[in-house]
C-alpha cells in the first residue's frame, strides 16, 4: 500500500473506504480491497439565464477515451460499446464524437519543442513503417478515397533516447522526408537501416549492423556461403568490443585496435571478392554474394562508424521499437479510416511516446493537453 495514501486522497487521485469490526481504540490489523470505481458523474452547473444550456463530456472521458484509442488500440465502435456497456446504458458515445476527442486533442499538441530536442542531440533514428488507410493525399493535394480497398502509406519515425516524433506520408520518397522538414536541419549522425534516400541527409551515417548480421545469416543458412557467417562473426566481436569499451568507461577504441579492426574489414571484402571469381553468375548464392561484397565496400564508412566513433549506435532498435505499436495497431485494429486519424494518431503517439520515454504518466500527459481545450472553451 502506499505510504502517502492520505496525501493521495487529498489530492483526488485516490479513495480510501475503511470499514471496521472493532470498536475505536482497540488493537487492530488491515485487510486491504484495491480496486477501482467506475461511474458516470453528471456535474450540474447552475447559472443565470442567458447562453443557451449546453451538455459536453467531461475531461476525464475525454483523456480515457483518447488513452484507450491510440494506446489501447481499441477501434471507435468498440470503444463506443464499452463506455456504453460500464455506464450501464447511461452514457453512448459516437463514433463521430470519439474521432473529434483525438482531434480535438492532436490540434492541440506542439512538437517545436520536441523537434528542437532531435535537432540538438547527437544521433537521430529513422525508419518507416507501411500502413493501410482509405484516404491518402494526392499529389495535387486533394483526398482521394478508396471504398472497397485501401491505399498504401507510410509513417516514418525520428528519434532518439528521450524524443519520439511521428510523421504519416502517402509516399516513402526523399521529398516525403524534405517535406518533414527534420532531417532537412538536423547535422549529426543520422542512424538508419540503409535506406538509400536517408544518406542525402545530416552529417555522418550509421547503417544498422543489426540488419546487416541477420541478412549475413540468412546468406550463411540459405546460400550456404560460409564467408557470411565469418563478416557477421567479424560485426559481433567488434560490437562486443565497443561495449566492453563503454562498460569499463572508455568512449573511444584503442587506435591500434581500430586499425587492426579496418585492415581485417577490407580483408574480409577481399575475401568475399575472391570467392566470386571462383562461381559463375548463375552459381547459387552468387547474386546475393556480389551485392553484398559491393555493398560492404561502398559504405565502408557507414558500418563501421559505430566502431570509430562511440556515439554512434551499432542498431537502428530505437526506430523499429518507436514503430512497434503503429505495426501493432495496423495487426489489431486494420486499416485507417480517415488521412485526418492518420494525422491524429501520429501527433498523439509522438506526445504519449515522448512522455513515456520521459517518465511521465501518459494519463496526466494527456489531462494536460485536455485542460487547455477546457480552458480555451473548446
Amino acid at each position: 500500500m502506499p505510504e502517502n495514501l492520505s496525501e493521495l486522497v487529498t489530492a483526488g487521485k485516490a479513495e480510501h473506504v475503511v470499514i471496521s469490526d472493532v470498536a475505536d481504540g482497540e488493537a487492530y490489523v488491515s485487510d486491504w480491497i484495491v480496486d477501482l470505481k467506475i461511474i458516470p458523474v453528471f456535474t450540474e452547473h447552475r447559472r443565470t439565464p442567458g447562453i443557451s444550456p449546453k451538455i459536453e463530456y467531461g475531461m476525464k472521458l475525454k483523456v480515457v477515451a483518447v488513452y484507450l484509442s491510440v494506446v489501447g488500440l481499441i477501434a471507435v465502435k468498440r470503444l463506443s460499446e464499452f463506455f456504453h456497456e460500464v455506464s450501464h446504458g447511461l452514457i453512448t458515445v459516437s463514433k463521430a464524437t470519439l474521432a473529434n476527442f483525438n482531434l480535438s486533442i492532436a490540434n492541440k499538441i506542439n512538437l517545436e519543442q520536441y523537434i528542437h530536442d532531435l535537432l540538438n542531440g547527437k544521433v537521430v533514428h529513422v525508419d518507416e513503417t507501411p500502413i493501410k488507410t482509405s484516404e491518402r493525399p494526392s499529389s495535387d493535394g486533394t483526398l482521394e478515397t478508396f471504398e472497397r480497398t485501401t491505399f498504401n502509406a507510410y509513417i516514418r519515425t525520428y528519434s532518439n533516447k528521450t524524443t519520439t516524433i511521428l510523421t504519416a506520408n502517402p509516399h516513402k520518397t526523399e521529398q516525403s522526408v524534405v517535406l518533414d522538414n527534420i532531417l532537412t536541419k538536423f547535422l549529426g549522425i543520422i542512424s538508419q537501416d540503409h535506406e538509400s534516400k536517408f544518406y542525402n541527409f545530416g552529417t555522418l551515417h550509421a547503417t544498422c549492423g543489426a540488419h546487416l548480421t541477420c541478412e549475413l545469416k540468412g546468406m550463411a543458412q540459405l546460400q550456404m556461403l560460409e564467408w557470411a557467417d565469418d563478416v557477421r562473426r567479424f560485426f559481433v566481436e567488434m560490437n562486443e568490443y565497443k561495449n566492453n569499451d563503454v562498460h569499463n568507461g572508455s568512449m573511444s577504441c584503442d587506435p591500434i585496435k581500430l586499425y587492426q579492426f579496418e585492415i581485417r574489414y577490407d580483408e574480409l571484402v577481399q575475401a568475399g571478392k575472391t570467392k566470386l571469381t571462383s562461381m559463375t553468375s548463375k552459381s547459387f548464392g552468387a547474386d546475393e554474394l556480389r551485392r553484398m561484397t559491393n555493398r560492404l565496400e561502398k559504405y565502408k564508412d557507414n558500418y563501421l562508424l559505430f566502431i570509430r566513433n562511440y556515439e554512434a549506435p551499432f542498431t537502428n532498435n530505437q526506430a523499429e521499437r518507436d514503430l512497434r505499436h503503429c505495426k501493432t495497431k495496423q495487426k489489431v485494429s486494420g486499416c485507417f479510416r480517415s488521412w485526418q486519424g492518420v494525422l491524429d494518431y501520429c501527433k498523439i503517439r509522438s506526445l504519449l511516446a515522448t512522455a513515456k520515454k520521459r517518465g511521465e504518466n501518459l494519463l496526466d500527459t494527456l489531462f494536460c493537453i485536455t485542460s487547455q481545450l477546457t480552458s480555451a472553451g473548446q
